[in-house]
């Protein structure tokens, strides 16, 4: 396999940094990004995905969608559901009630099982 190319976010440019203070396999870059997808695989991997009716999937859709995730955007994600315009009043409170009893890995693993 041939040399990519990625595109150095924020969070890369810290890890990249972070990394090349560091001695050993944790100063390789590309090493320790493969330890962290690896992990958050994992996570993804072991963290069950709340059921979401076809209604549910398109609230989130609109609230996540051009959206940047951020802790702020996962924490607050129940109350962005009840600014969207999909969905009925009582729709979005359904799945404003439901979001707000999950983990921050479960929202992430809807996020990702969707492929928002």
């Amino acid at each position: 396999m041939g040399k990519k190319t990625i595109w150095m976010n924020d969070s890369l440019i810290k890890l990249a940094a972070d990394v090349g203070n560091a001695k050993g396999r944790a100063g390789k870059f590309s090493a320790r990004l493969g330890d962290i997808v690896e992990r958050y695989e994992l996570v993804i991997r072991l963290t069950p995905v709340p059921e979401l009716s076809d209604i549910e999937k398109t609230i989130l859709d609109e609230v996540i969608l051009g959206s940047t995730l951020t802790p702020t955007t996962i924490r607050y994600m129940p109350e962005a559901i009840m600014d969207c315009d999909a969905g009925s009043v009582d729709e979005r409170i359904s799945l404003h009630d439901k979001i707000a009893s999950w983990t921050p890995a479960e929202r992430i693993a809807v996020i990702e099982a969707l492929g928002l």
